[in-house]
């Protein structure tokens, strides 16, 4: 890099007579650029030229933007078009992703290009996962894709890169893998929360809510008497306004949640307004699940755990009903996942419903019935078994004579001889055993099956 001149490469400085900014100008593929440094003093723009010639050189500037300017009064537009055609908390994502990591990175249209979506993909998968990474680039695809249609011609029409394949980005919270919580876990720190917190707030219920229909917290926030929920009803009518697919449903309230909704729930109103419960809810948690594992507890495992125990018990299908789910693949790859306590459950059961235990004659005998039944013939070709009786060994002589009848034991075969084919049954080869060489043949056969 430096301040050379012509078509060669590099960069010059020269000052702006209007305003007395030093303008950075170079060639790229034959193309004369003047871009402003945005500063008077020397130094400062020499080092902004340098990093504008270099975003140009690497295509992460575009060189010859059919548009330039700022990016966010379009972002702030596309927003505006969208509300009301998408739920409530779709939009509230797109807006906090632009809001906080896109428009910071892509500030001007002129930046906006496939190298610099490349490079924000390989700077965001070293701090979230690839998950994350993919929702950002869906709303950045649906911006684009908006922008650039005929009739607005905000930006001009690109391809916004994909992920690559085997990305798999950084897990953003630490200690996540430890909140996974059982049942019996959930009903004891349930039982150790206060009725209230000491702000007087139904922290108890909200839990309790929580763990058993696995409700979202914002959904919690929004539910009103008596439009989602009358006293003495068996059933939470959620509404498409409140839920954040636009699912509306209705949810019948085991006793547990019942009970806890009768204790709180005004004449009329907000059933839960928004307050801070972490606090008194790790604090009840922290003598059940540990201190560790309470530091990352939050109300989304309770909802996780719910989901769980729902897929487990009745399938995916009722478990994306009650998380409000429009598919059951939502609630398979996210919230039901998979738990050390199911899988031991899992493995003892196959172990009970085995037939197959060593040291115990009754199954040896069960496992021979069933084995040995087609054992009084068997193949020379098959798997190894045990020697023949005394008596029954052939030479090889009487070998060659079951293979060619007509053969003598000189080894002669006389003319017109077929050998027979293997379609034909041959007596040769089948062998009687007695009944000890056939109850050990099935045990063998019993423990390779097994």
């Amino acid at each position: 890099m430096g301040d050379r001149k012509g078509k060669r490469g590099g960069f010059r400085l020269g000052k702006d007579p209007r305003n007395g900014n030093y303008i950075c100008r170079f060639y790229v593929n034959g193309i004369e650029k003047k871009l402003s440094t945005r500063t008077r003093d020397p130094r400062e723009a020499k080092v902004r030229a340098a990093q504008l010639y270099a975003e140009a050189v690497s295509g992460r500037r575009a060189v010859d933007p059919a548009k330039c300017g700022d990016l966010a009064p379009i972002v702030a537009e596309w927003l505006a078009d969208m509300e009301g055609t998408v739920s409530d908390g779709y939009w509230n994502g797109c807006e906090g992703a632009w809001r906080v990591h896109l428009l910071p990175r892509f500030s001007r249209i002129e930046l906006l290009t496939e190298a610099s979506c490349e490079d924000y993909y390989r700077a965001r998968l070293r701090k979230v996962s690839r998950a994350t990474v993919k929702k950002e680039r869906a709303t950045l695809v649906r911006f684009v894709r908006w922008a650039s249609m005929r009739g607005r011609d905000y930006l001009a029409p690109m391809d916004v890169p994909s992920l690559p394949k085997k990305a798999k980005g950084t897990k953003a919270l630490d200690g996540r893998d430890k909140t996974h919580v059982t049942r019996a876990e959930v009903l004891a720190i349930l039982d150790r929360l206060p009725e209230r917190s000491r702000a007087g707030h139904p922290v108890k219920a909200f839990a309790t809510l929580a763990a058993e229909l696995g409700i979202r917290r914002e959904t919690m926030d929004k539910l009103a008497v008596p439009k989602h929920y009358e006293p003495g009803t068996e059933f939470l009518r959620l509404s498409a306004d409140v839920d954040k697919e636009g699912n509306g449903r209705p949810l019948w309230l085991s006793p547990r949640a019942r009970a806890a909704l009768e204790a709180v729930a005004p004449a009329r109103g907000r059933i839960f307004s928004g307050f801070h419960y972490l606090k008194t809810f790790r604090t009840a948690a922290r003598g059940i699940v540990g201190e560790e594992r309470a530091r990352h507890l939050t109300l989304r495992d309770l909802r996780h755990r719910c989901l769980t125990d729902i897929a487990e018990r009745e399938g995916l299908a009722a478990a994306a009903y009650v998380g409000g789910h429009s598919s059951t693949e939502m609630a398979g790859r996210v919230y039901v996942s998979p738990q050390a306590d199911s899988a031991e459950a899992a493995l003892r059961a196959r172990a009970r419903e085995d037939r197959f235990k060593p040291g115990t004659d009754q199954t040896c005998e069960a496992w021979a019935a069933i084995l040995s039944q087609d054992s009084w013939q068997t193949r020379r070709d098959s798997n190894p078994r045990p020697l023949p009786p005394e008596g029954m060994e052939r030479s090889h002589e009487s070998k060659i004579i079951a293979r060619f009848p007509g053969r003598s034991e000189s080894g002669e075969v006389p003319k017109g001889a077929v050998r027979r084919s293997k379609a034909q049954p041959n007596p040769a080869r089948c062998r009687v055993h007695s009944d000890a060489e056939a109850l050990a043949l099935a045990l063998r056969r019993a423990i390779r099956i097994v």
